[in-house]
């Protein structure tokens, strides 16, 4: 049976993707998109577009007014700046006002995007199962997304439906290519490296993920996960690697004869001003803890949701395509 979804975040790179798939499938969408949003591409999909901004509570209830389900997706990411109050705003003011929304509408289930980064594998326990943790990064886009997912579990123990989706590096093609390479996505760093534009990455473990994967996954825990639980949307665990290597591969895969070397995380000023606090405090948080995947089929979000991936070549491979396509490739700045 069809419904309808209210979709936050619509024109962001997993969101945009969701939008399509949801519309494709028969339901209706309702797309919640600030005023300056290239929404267009969402119009053109069949999506109801409501101009509004996640900080606001009154415009997420009238977003939300209508709709059965939401799938919240808005954040702030990590990038150069790193202003907290603007990440508290959008990163847990407006999870918040989704979950607040949902409970005045009566609807059935929210799924909150969150992120992977803050969870305590260092007793065994998988991340679907392990707690936060204690000492997590200090910068705002992990200590704000953290607090809205403590949020989120308050509210399952008061009774709301809500699940969680937890994806890794999200890349790959968009409704919305604007979006889709803006400043802070793996997809712009794959495609400065196509461009031949960057020689070195800091390097960390990447979890890399197709959009198209995320979008699918968020719309099975929309179907088929239960309250309370979470969702790690990873790549295949053999496919996570530096971004070094994966903006190597789609250059081999690409037919671009050109190489990107790892370099190590250090307190040179000159590399935090380059990658940012966010990737900064990742990569250190990272190298000294390193904990291998399990098999995907192994998986609660496997088991439970029927969620597999394509690797991380055949992502990188559409990916190489659709910024052919779109002329992206042809382009001499980036």
């Amino acid at each position: 049976m069809s419904e309808t979804v209210l979709v936050t975040g619509a024109t962001g790179l997993a969101g945009a993707n969701i939008c399509r798939l949801l519309i494709e499938r028969g339901d209706s969408v309702r797309a919640l998109a600030r005023p300056s949003a290239d929404t267009q591409p969402l119009v053109a999909l069949g999506a109801q577009v409501i101009s509004g901004d996640i900080t606001d509570a009154h415009d997420v209830l009238r977003a939300g007014t209508g709709a059965d389900s939401a799938i919240h997706c808005a954040a702030l990411l990590g990038g150069a700046s790193q202003n907290l109050p603007d990440f508290e705003a959008v990163n847990i003011q407006g999870t918040k006002h989704v979950l607040d929304a949902a409970a005045a509408l009566g609807m059935r289930r929210v799924v909150a995007v969150s992120t992977g980064t803050f969870f305590d594998t260092t007793d065994g326990l998988e991340r679907e199962d392990a707690p936060v943790m204690k000492e997590p990064s200090s910068d705002p886009y992990t200590i704000t997304k953290m607090a809205a997912f403590q949020e989120t579990m308050a509210r399952t123990t008061a009774g709301q439906d809500v699940v969680t989706t937890h994806p890794g590096a999200i890349f790959g093609p968009s409704p919305v290519a604007g979006n889709a390479l803006g400043r802070t996505s793996f997809n712009r760093v794959l495609l400065s490296a196509l461009r031949q534009r960057i020689t070195q990455y800091l390097t960390f473990p990447v979890s890399w993920v197709f959009a198209d994967d995320i979008a699918r996954g968020c719309i099975l825990a929309l179907d088929r996960g239960v309250s309370g639980e979470r969702y790690m949307l990873d790549g295949r665990p053999e496919d996570v690697v530096s971004t070094a290597e994966a903006c190597n591969r789609i250059c081999a895969l690409a037919g671009i004869d050109h190489r990107v070397d790892d370099v190590e995380p250090s307190d040179d000023p000159e590399l935090l001003a380059v990658f940012g606090p966010t990737l900064m405090a990742i990569a250190f948080k990272l190298a000294s803890v390193r904990t291998p995947r399990r098999d995907l089929t192994e998986s609660k979000t496997y088991k439970r949701l029927g969620y597999d991936p394509i690797s991380l070549d055949e992502g990188l491979r559409f990916t190489a395509e659709w910024l052919r396509n779109i002329g992206s490739l042809d382009r001499t700045r980036s």
